[in-house]
């Protein structure tokens, strides 16, 4: 066996045996029978159950009221009539941190126009006095004239302050005038992964991809005390959206801190696992500290990022952008550090998470994947996104059981767009989540929050029926990639919790598993697929402890 997951699984056995043994002084004795129309245990039998008995966030038996009542007469019983249980969802791949400080920053999500970003930023300018403007939101493809802004407008709004606004995807930034003289920025200098857009030779204030991490990296530091009521916001609408576990895709040692020392002053109560962003500091770190486990926090795998988004062009494609020839997108990385990196981390017993949209990036990835990996390793390695997979690439997944972890919003959300880009999306083997399944046996569903919204309904409605909440869409976009209902379902509990190595523990509804579990008023399952999306959470447990909803 693997000596890591020996110690994993050792770590979580102890963890059970003081829940069980009722010397976990932070949870109490207390042992409850809850009781709804059906529980969706979501296991590999995918059974199904009418009674639930927990007792100090451990599930002790699932199945019916009758026998429930004969094993344990004692115990408190919790009804939830008319109701449906799941297993606590799981977000497979999002950026919780970054969505909480945006609550506090400019919100440009569904501008319209460029002049509607600048509305905004002018508004929230008026009770926002910080030395830079920040935001994050804006996407061009979703305006009349579909063509990344110009720093003209924005400058002339903001004469003096240093403004900086990110595209939806994160993966480019506008900035004005002000902000590049601030910044000392020459728009010539070369930057291997990036680029600062000029059109006639004149710079636009558009930054992509690690020229947009470049200017990141040059603002100022905002104190956690300045966001803190953010976040706050920011894990309360986690509960009420059912989720009790996130992989967060990309975190500094800084945000290591911060989450445990919050979760030890029980102010985020959330299962974390955590994908450390890849640069030479934090394999530094891993190779002082190695791995961290604990009840609601782990952080044993590295976030690579191999290319750019599709929305911003700067996905890596094997032919050019049907809307800009010439052009096939960027690598982020050069493929010596990319092999490097794979070989130090596999040597350190890490899983890799590589970000992979365009289909060259996919092969680079699962090429390299399929060189380092040992035949026969549970190494679980994994493509974020895995967007736009080569139909002959796609057998790669199957080789070295690698994970594809997608979003299917993603998919809905470009799928007005998303032929101008490709030509031919479905061609491509783009969005092809049904395929990726085939190959890899199992598939980790996300929504990349806050590139998309954070409901899992959404996931569910679009994985499911390849339309969008929005209603946009008037017919399935590539319908036959589909995934049925339990598919999704499981992609959203037990296939993602085995992504993050913790299906031991969460991810079904099982006995000696922790008790986290969603409670709806909908059976999301049988209902009518319109009416999944106004499928509502009413409670939400995270180790048998209420988290959301009325006691």
């Amino acid at each position: 066996m693997n000596p890591q997951k020996m110690n994993r699984n050792i770590f979580y056995s102890l963890i059970v045996f003081f829940n069980f043994s009722g010397l976990n002084a932070q949870i109490q004795s207390n042992r409850v029978t809850y009781i709804a129309e059906k529980i969706y245990q979501a296991d590999t039998a995918f059974g199904t159950a009418t009674a639930m008995v927990v007792e100090n966030g451990i599930i002790l038996y699932m199945g019916d009221v009758r026998t429930a009542d004969s094993l344990y007469p004692t115990s408190t019983k919790k009804e939830f009539a008319g109701k449906y249980i799941y297993p606590g969802f799981i977000d497979a791949h999002c950026h919780f941190l970054a969505y909480s400080k945006g609550l506090t920053e400019v919100d440009l999500v569904g501008s319209k126009s460029e002049a509607d970003v600048i509305k905004r930023a002018k508004k929230f300018a008026k009770k926002n006095k910080l030395p830079w403007l920040i935001g994050r939101g804006w996407d061009q493809n979703d305006w009349a004239v579909k063509e990344f802004p110009n720093m003209q407008k924005l400058s002339k709004a903001f004469p003096d302050r240093p403004v900086c606004l990110s595209r939806i995807d994160g993966h480019a930034v506008w900035i004005n005038a002000a902000a590049m003289k601030k910044l000392h920025l020459n728009p010539d200098t070369l930057i291997f992964g990036g680029e600062f857009v000029k059109v006639n030779g004149e710079f636009t204030g558009i930054c992509i991809d690690n020229a947009a991490d470049w200017v990141k990296s040059q603002l100022p530091s905002v104190p956690f005390s300045a966001w803190e009521k953010g976040l706050e916001t920011g894990l309360t609408n986690c509960h009420a959206q059912g989720l009790t576990q996130i992989a967060e895709a990309g975190i500094s040692v800084a945000d290591i801190d911060l989450i445990q020392t919050l979760q030890a002053q029980n102010k985020l109560n959330l299962r974390i696992y955590g994908m450390l962003a890849v640069n030479e500091e934090n394999l530094g770190y891993i190779s002082r500290n190695g791995m961290i486990y604990s009840d609601l926090f782990t952080m044993r795998s590295v976030k690579i990022y191999l290319d750019g988004a599709l929305g911003s062009r700067g996905a890596l494609l094997k032919g050019d952008y049907c809307d800009q020839l010439g052009h096939k997108g960027l690598q982020i990385i050069d493929q010596p550090k990319f092999e490097m990196y794979q070989n130090f981390l596999l040597n350190k017993g890490f899983q890799i998470c590589v970000h992979a949209i365009g289909d060259s990036a996919n092969a680079i990835a699962l090429r390299t994947f399929n060189k380092y990996i040992p035949e026969g390793y549970d190494a679980r390695w994994r493509i974020e996104h895995a967007q736009i997979v080569n139909i002959k690439d796609q057998k790669m997944f199957s080789k070295r059981s690698i994970i594809p972890s997608v979003q299917p919003t993603h998919a809905t959300s470009d799928a007005p767009w998303a032929n101008e880009r490709l030509c031919n999306a479905n061609a491509k083997g783009a969005y092809a989540y049904q395929n990726l399944l085939k190959q890899a046996g199992t598939i980790a569903l996300g929504t990349d929050f806050p590139v998309e919204g954070i409901s899992p309904m959404h996931t569910f409605y679009s994985a499911t029926q390849r339309m969008d909440a929005a209603g946009k869409l008037e017919r399935p976009f590539i319908g036959e990639q589909a995934l049925t209902r339990k598919q999704a379902l499981w992609g959203m509990t037990l296939w993602a919790a085995y992504a993050n190595f913790d299906e031991t523990r969460t991810g079904s509804l099982e006995a000696s598993k922790m008790a986290d579990f969603v409670v709806m008023n909908t059976d999301i399952m049988e209902v009518e697929a319109p009416k999944i999306l106004k499928a509502k959470v009413t409670h939400t447990f995270i180790g048998g402890k209420l988290v959301y909803g009325k006691p």
